[in-house]
């Protein structure tokens, strides 16, 4: 369909072993670095494209997300991506983890330095027709009128909420500048900008995760023992010497002890998800009684990740990004800005959430972290891939045009 489209694949990128971590890493090529400091991370498990797409080594890639695998190296490399609806965007044929396991269906979505790009592809597949090659895509043709924002508005004003924090991992000061910077240009461009208070975050996030271990790891190891390849536990490897910031992820903490549910165990677990997904609609659907504009919140931006590009295999935050997963909303994320040691100094000690909030407090160093990129996530509603393209370009351009203005202030 690429080809049919007039692209011309030409290499293709790392990825971690099994596709399950926000770290790239495996036996064959091993790690990939982040393009803008090689002690840190791309993040995964779309990193080798992340990478690549930031060096300017292609215009544009594709990859991967079940849990944050485009949004994550999207924002350590200083991207625009875009996570698709489930179905919307074709993915048979397309190499995978947990094959059949479609509580939670991976997709995929381009990567791109330029916000053109996310339009460009994600019309190109569409237009290409791809229900009649894939038979669990969508019949949706690309709608114009959604891209115009006919369902918010005309797109004038809009109303945005901001959510600070998740509740379960507080972001690092590098990604809180880069929130009061997107409220306060939006909010200057004419736009109305509203908190946005974490629903059930840590209830939403368990039930995502226990799904993924349902099977008690029986995926990754059935295909890692067909080639004989070692399993790799561990994004560090013993030539990179971190010590790991907590001894058990608190993700570890939440589902418990891995093993092989039944199908009935499984089924409660939907269960679980409609009621979480109804629940979550239900609260974005109250919001309209602040916006202002007579309609709910047309978008939430958040974090992608609590901190910038971090060492190598210590990525543990996919927090932010499960969210958008398991209640299957249409997201993107754009770049903000970079880390900045004369701005983004350390915040005081807080009361913190959980053990893992208290080692991600503690792994904030401005100075390594330096010039590294800055990216946030715009959460939009299901199946809106044209609204929250055409909102994410609306954000860019008032970032660009706030950092005009400052810009030329600062130069009198």
């Amino acid at each position: 369909m690429l080809y049919d489209c007039g692209a011309v694949p030409f290499v293709r990128t790392n990825v971690p072993q099994t596709l399950m971590w926000g770290e790239t890493y495996n036996h064959v090529f091993g790690r990939t670095s982040n393009p803008y400091n090689r002690r840190l991370t791309a993040g995964g498990s779309s990193g080798g494209e992340g990478a690549l797409v930031a060096m300017k080594g292609s215009p544009l890639g594709v990859g991967t997300d079940i849990g944050g695998s485009l949004r994550i190296p999207s924002a350590f490399c200083g991207l625009y991506t875009l996570r698709p609806s489930y179905e919307r965007l074709p993915y048979y044929g397309a190499t995978n983890a947990l094959e059949g396991q479609e509580s939670i269906s991976s997709v995929l979505g381009p990567m791109t330095n330029s916000i053109t790009g996310l339009k460009i592809f994600v019309k190109a597949i569409i237009d290409s027709q791809p229900w009649k090659r894939d038979p669990l895509v969508v019949r949706k043709e690309w709608s114009e009128k959604e891209y115009q924002l006919a369902f918010h508005g005309g797109g004038s004003p809009l109303c945005f909420a901001i959510m600070w924090d998740n509740g379960v991992v507080k972001p690092h000061p590098p990604l809180r500048r880069a929130m009061v910077m997107t409220k306060g240009a939006l909010e200057a461009a004419g736009h109305r900008v509203i908190d946005w208070e974490p629903h059930r975050h840590l209830e939403i996030y368990k039930n995502s995760e226990t799904i993924f271990v349902a099977d008690g790891g029986e995926d990754y190891r059935t295909e890692c023992e067909r080639s004989g390849e070692p399993l790799i536990k561990s994004m560090i490897s013993e030539d990179d010497g971190h010590e790991p910031i907590v001894e058990k992820p608190f993700v570890n903490h939440l589902v418990g002890e891995s093993y092989h549910r039944s199908a009935y165990q499984l089924w409660e677990l939907h269960k679980e998800k409609r009621q979480l997904r109804k629940s979550h609609l239900d609260y974005w659907e109250a919001t309209v009684h602040r916006t202002g504009t007579g309609r709910p919140v047309d978008g939430i931006i958040s974090p992608a990740v609590a901190y910038p590009a971090v060492p190598h295999g210590l990525n543990t935050d996919s927090f932010y990004t499960t969210l958008c997963n398991a209640m299957d909303y249409t997201t993107s994320v754009f770049p903000v800005t970079s880390v900045d040691t004369e701005l983004d100094h350390p915040h005081d000690p807080h009361e913190f959430y959980n053990y893992e909030d208290e080692a991600v407090y503690k792994l904030y160093d401005s100075g390594l972290f330096q010039g590294c990129p800055v990216g946030l996530q715009l959460i939009g509603r299901t199946q809106e891939e044209e609204a929250v393209i055409r909102m994410t370009e609306i954000i860019d351009t008032a970032l660009k045009e706030n950092k005009r203005i400052n810009t030329e202030t600062d130069t009198k």
